[in-house]
């Protein structure tokens, strides 16, 4: 395969973006990597001034918190208690549209900001104000993952992304052009995953020689299976990223096979940015603790202790233009290690277990996950012949898969799949199949292997099986 590159972009970037563009994200980057490597207990402390920082910020200048924060008593005066922080309400999807304008901070005219849209993966789409000190923050996040990960600045990165304003605005204008040359990055289009394409995207991939790759968790496991099938060499890859959607164990296997290296999961969102990061492969996501404050709580809105599993609430710890706090982001976590003072929070996460929409509803509130019904289809009642699966919850007692199959299924096996799902969801469960020759992505260019389309409980028991 050869010697190792030289890699010139590393001096050039160092000299464009310190005395000509004047770039503080490499300054940043610094930073959090030295932040990172404190002692957990000096980490925590700096975290807890930082929420006191933002609380003291929303209670001055945010509309909406100015009552809260002082009623709950988390703010009186200068003062922040932050023993009394659960008090402050959870914020919503739903608020997040009808309590716009009492979000915003009034400091607006002194701040860069502009408007930034999820991806609605969730199927609740929203819009938010994020300043620019929270957008270079998360861009050096993102790099010191990257280094986590092995990548060196000017080193070969290509990305598998599924977003289309991504890829636009990625690399669209001489400038983005120009920056993807300097940078050394390659952008490839995951919404279109035909044959022709990852070929294309192999011989990219043989070409570019990246030390990284970064991809929706879902694109790269297609790829990966294509490259299994195949049985094609690739040139060695440091780290495989996957930043976007829920790394289930199947998945990280088949990426792993493919290309011979760790797979790393990087978790966050267009809300709050990244969130929480692994260094070693399947050891847990180290929380950002420096951007992001994680609470994992139950369906009665308590802490979770390690080894626990519930819904994951986030406070943004950089973005003051519009205080996201207690943030209900619609995703299920199990607690890795956390402290309980001054006030419950997370530092690590096993791992995301997948949107609260993945998981099914019994008839009495309790919950299964999705990746229950995604391991039993896809991988114990799977000889090969079935391609791709998207499993849907219509009601309590209904459930609808969908398959894209290579083969007929064998005999029984259909009878193997319903027998499986009525044992969990019980025996009055109705289960059907429907035979498809595609399953369509999300407009976020996600995909969802499993949707429930119940209503929840307001204090369901969940029931992790």
């Amino acid at each position: 395969m050869g010697g190792p590159v030289l890699n010139w972009r590393a001096p050039v970037l160092k000299v464009y973006d310190t005395w000509i563009s004047r770039n503080p994200i490499p300054g940043y980057c610094s930073f959090l990597h030295e932040f990172h490597s404190q002692p957990v207990s000096r980490q925590r402390e700096e975290q807890h001034e930082r929420l006191s920082q933002l609380l003291r910020h929303a209670a001055r200048n945010v509309p909406n918190y100015r009552d809260v924060l002082a009623a709950t008593g988390v703010v009186h005066g200068d003062q922040v208690n932050l023993e009394r922080f659960r008090q402050v309400p959870e914020l919503t999807r739903e608020m997040l549209h009808t309590k716009f304008d009492l979000l915003k901070s009034d400091d607006l005219a002194s701040r860069a900001w502009y408007k930034n849209s999820s991806g609605g993966s969730s199927g609740e789409p929203v819009t938010l104000l994020q300043d620019r000190y929270y957008n270079d923050m998360g861009q050096a996040l993102t790099e010191m993952h990257y280094s986590w990960a092995g990548r060196t600045a000017g080193e070969p990165l290509v990305k598998l992304w599924g977003s289309d304003r991504d890829i636009l605005f990625g690399t669209l204008g001489w400038r983005n052009k120009l920056s993807n040359f300097i940078r050394n990055q390659t952008f490839l289009n995951s919404f279109d995953l035909s044959r022709q394409h990852m070929q294309n995207y192999v011989r990219v991939i043989q070409r570019v020689r990246p030390v990284i790759i970064e991809a929706y968790a879902e694109s790269i496991y297609e790829l990966a299976r294509y490259i299994n099938a195949e049985q094609i060499k690739l040139p060695r890859i440091r780290s495989v990223v996957t930043s976007a959607g829920t790394l289930y164990p199947f998945i990280r296997e088949e990426v792993t096979r493919a290309f011979d290296c760790p797979v790393l999961n990087r978790y966050g969102s267009r809300e709050v940015g990244s969130i929480a990061g692994e260094r070693e492969a399947g050891a847990g996501l180290k929380i950002f603790t420096y951007s992001n404050f994680v609470e994992v709580v139950d369906e009665a809105g308590e802490p979770c202790g390690p080894g626990e599993e519930g819904e994951v609430l986030v406070t943004c710890l950089t973005n003051y233009a519009m205080p996201i706090i207690r943030y209900r982001i619609g995703d299920r976590a199990v607690v890795g290690a956390m402290v309980r003072t001054p006030t419950p929070s997370v530092e690590r996460l096993t791992t995301v277990t997948g949107r609260i929409t993945d998981a099914f509803v019994r008839e009495d509130g309790s919950t299964i996950p999705g990746n229950f019904f995604i391991h039993f289809i896809g991988v114990v009642h799977n000889s090969g012949w079935l391609r791709k699966t998207q499993i849907i919850q219509q009601d309590y007692n209904v459930i609808l898969v969908k398959m894209v199959t290579s083969t007929s299924p064998p005999e029984g096996a259909l009878a193997e799949i319903r027998s499986s799902l009525q044992r969990v969801m019980g025996s009055a469960c109705q289960v059907a199949f429907e035979f498809v020759d595609t399953i369509p992505k999300l407009p976020s260019g996600k995909y969802r292997y499993t949707v429930s389309l119940v209503a929840r409980p307001p204090h369901s028991t969940s029931a992790v099986q």
